[in-house]
């Protein structure tokens, strides 16, 4: 099971997104220290690509594979045999087969499953028998040619036309795999999502007289659930509500069952007989749980949380012993015999753990103190122990908040997050605040496989000694102004920091969901409305409405953000759950305002729908290059950008494709000189009177 919580935008209005935006100028062009190439990563297949190389497999592909010519959809396999792209097999008896001309190029790739850094390129392979060579397999030119020692006979596998090799590399050099809108004439939210080994389920409230795969129309504001295939292929959909307003806030699922929560107006809301509380409790709001076959969407449980003040459930996680969910309560009189008994302030957060059936309580307890006290996420161990997170103004009197632990002792300055960990009898193991000298929020929490737990959130505080935002050598270890920053951050068992990095510019930006995959490596998405927020290799580079969604990934020990893209369109795009669906894309959801939103399809139906966006695994081209070289060649996007230094009174330019087809040569250079190119993969040589000749390989986007 991956389950993804968090859920920001259940109470999505557009009127409360629009806001100034912040014009920040960048520069002309940015120095081309390392050049990165999107490749599409699928297992067991060669990955699409126009660059001329020969990847060794590392384990991105089936094992029996020793290397792909890439751009030839051509295999060699450990044992000599060569597909080729229209399943033809060259066989070849050889004792091993050796990587000849290794390239400056190394590919990265970020899948699921875990992440294979530094896997060589080669411009041969050969075939060896007792130490001599009998065959050898080549990219010359924009050939791939195949070659035997003992025969004149020189065989070419593939050719890649000139043309389509200057066209932009894999899929338009863009990450974007496709997704679709979810919504009817109404206004649609999607608040989370969880994902399992073959399902994408998303949860959140319509009002939409008609839903698409809903068996009738919402009656008000009604909850919703939605099952699709990793494609995006709409499997069922079901709405929950009674006469009053109704909205799911939080999912997770196993490959057998869905749970939801959320918040309820309705006195008449279709609880199932024999659970925990069959009456509405009496106040402004109620919390409410259900759960339903994932095969089919049939509710087979459905059941009150809630007392005669305000409630409101936020979180939801299962396993096949216990569901446990969180929230916010003002009621006074919840059944509470754990950790906390006694309601605390003004507002507390409240936990509940239930049997699968819903038809008892294990245990359930109040969290929080004199203030304000809220829980947004919550997650399972196996053990049954629970970790559970939020937002709080409360001091920390009877150690109402944290307890346990040195780090996160003291409240900073309200409102501060907070984490705690509660056994599986709903006995407190540690509490801890999470702030800074501001205002911060703790917007989604999960458990990862490996026991960690993952925070996200949004904070206009700075990283002081009194801090607990960022970690030193973070990837962003400072916060950046503006209105919020996002925050990311990963916790031991203990509650210890391992540790966190700001996310955002000098506008207002939100982490609102993370995901982790085997090794470490950590998705994290929100929105940003501001221009100078940090991307790297992003197919768009400027907003494009009032808040575009944005996608980070970052290293294990969140010292270096790997990739940072943004999506938008021309309104708000508001994601709250991020994942890696069963064929090992990336699963983006959340709502939005854009009529239209790359590289989603379709259209917005309504004010504002839920979308889901499919992006491709990460798989990156790393080309090293000179950092002391002069004079700069740089890139920009549509052209080569060269800076001559005062010295240069004469230079010439040549770029060639990588096969060495020489794109143009030039012998006229200005100080600052511009070259447009088609998109794609160069190799460059300066030359600047007589000095050595400055060579590069560049990617143009």
């Amino acid at each position: 099971m991956r389950h993804v919580t968090g859920g920001v935008c259940p109470n999505f209005e557009p009127s409360t997104v629009h806001r100034q935006k912040l014009l920040v100028s960048t520069p002309w062009a940015v120095v081309c220290r390392v050049i990165f190439l999107t490749l599409f990563v699928i297992l067991d297949t060669a990955p699409v690509a126009f660059s001329q190389y020969l990847v060794e497999n590392r384990g991105q592909w089936d094992r029996r594979i020793a290397f792909v010519a890439a751009g030839a959809d051509v295999v060699v396999y450990h044992d000599g045999t060569v597909l080729l792209s229209d399943g033809e097999r060259i066989r070849l008896d050889s004792s091993s087969i050796v990587a000849r001309q290794q390239q400056p190029a190394t590919l990265h790739y970020y899948t699921a499953t875990g992440a294979i850094e530094g896997v060589r390129t080669v411009a041969a392979v050969e075939w060896q028998r007792q130490g001599k060579p009998v065959a050898r397999l080549a990219w010359d030119g924009t050939a791939l040619v195949f070659s035997r020692v003992a025969s004149p006979e020189r065989r070419t596998l593939a050719a890649v036309p000139v043309a389509a090799r200057m066209q932009p590399a894999l899929h338009g050099a863009s990450w974007g795999m496709g997704g679709r809108f979810l919504g009817g004439s109404g206004r649609d939210s999607i608040a989370a999502m969880a994902i399992t080994s073959s399902s994408i389920l998303v949860a959140g409230w319509t009002d939409s007289p008609s839903f698409p795969g809903a068996s009738s129309g919402a009656t008000g504001r009604d909850a919703f659930v939605a099952r699709l295939s990793p494609d995006g292929t709409l499997a069922w959909a079901t709405l929950i509500g009674g006469s009053s307003d109704d909205a799911a806030t939080s999912v997770a699922a196993t490959t057998d069952e869905v749970a939801v929560a959320g918040i309820t107006g309705s006195i008449n809301f279709p609880i199932t007989a024999g659970t925990v509380q069959p009456s509405y409790g009496g106040g402004d709001t109620d919390g409410f749980v259900a759960t339903l076959d994932q095969s089919s969407g049939t509710r087979r449980a459905a059941t009150f949380i809630g007392g005669d003040g305000s409630d409101a459930l936020s979180a939801v996680a299962l396993n096949a012993q216990r569901i446990a969910v969180g929230g916010r309560t003002t009621s006074a009189s919840l059944p509470a015999n754990a950790h906390q008994q006694q309601f605390g302030g003004l507002q507390d957060g409240y936990i509940a753990v239930l049997t699968p059936q819903l038809s008892s309580r294990l245990w359930s307890t109040y969290y929080g103190g004199r203030g304000f006290d809220n829980i947004s996420g919550i997650g399972l161990w196996s053990d049954g122990s629970l970790a559970v997170a939020g937002t709080t103004t409360s001091p920390n009197t009877g150690q109402a908040i944290a307890a346990g632990l040195g780090e996160g002792s003291q409240r900073a300055a309200p409102p501060d997050g907070f984490v705690a960990r509660l056994d599986a009898n709903g006995q407190r193991l540690w509490g801890r605040y999470y702030g800074s000298d501001g205002q911060d929020s703790i917007t989604s929490l999960s458990v990862t496989p490996s026991g960690l737990i993952l925070l996200t959130g949004m904070t206009n505080g700075t990283n002081t000694a009194q801090s607990y935002i960022a970690t030193a050598s973070a990837a962003q270890n400072q916060f950046a102004g503006g209105q919020w920053d996002g925050f990311v951050a990963v916790l031991n068992p203990d509650g210890t920091r391992q540790w966190g990095s700001y996310t955002g510019g000098t506008g207002s930006d939100r982490c609102t969901a993370a995901a982790m995959d085997a090794q470490g490596y950590v998705l994290v998405t929100g929105w940003t409305d501001s221009e100078d927020f940090p991307l790297a290799h992003s197919d768009n580079t400027s907003i494009a409405g009032a808040e575009d969604a944005f996608i980070g990934f970052f290293s294990p020990d969140g010292t270096r953000r790997i990739a940072s893209l943004l999506y938008g369109g021309s309104g708000s795009d508001l994601p709250c759950g991020i994942g890696w669906a069963p064929d090992s894309s990336i699963v983006v959801v959340g709502t939005t305002t854009s009529t239209s939103l790359a590289p989603a399809s379709g259209s917005n139906a309504g004010s504002f729908d839920g979308f889901l966006l499919r992006l491709q695994s990460l798989g990156i081209l790393s080309v090293p290059s000179d950092d002391d070289a002069v004079p700069a060649i740089e890139t920009t996007s549509g052209a080569l950008c060269i800076t001559l230094p005062p010295s240069c009174l004469s230079a010439e330019l040549r770029v060639y494709t990588l096969g060495g087809v020489l794109v143009t040569c030039e012998r006229t250079l200005g100080m600052q000189h511009r070259l447009p190119l088609p998109p794609g993969v160069y190799a460059v040589e300066l030359r600047c009177m007589s000095a050595p000749p400055l060579r590069r390989v560049v990617l143009i986007w």
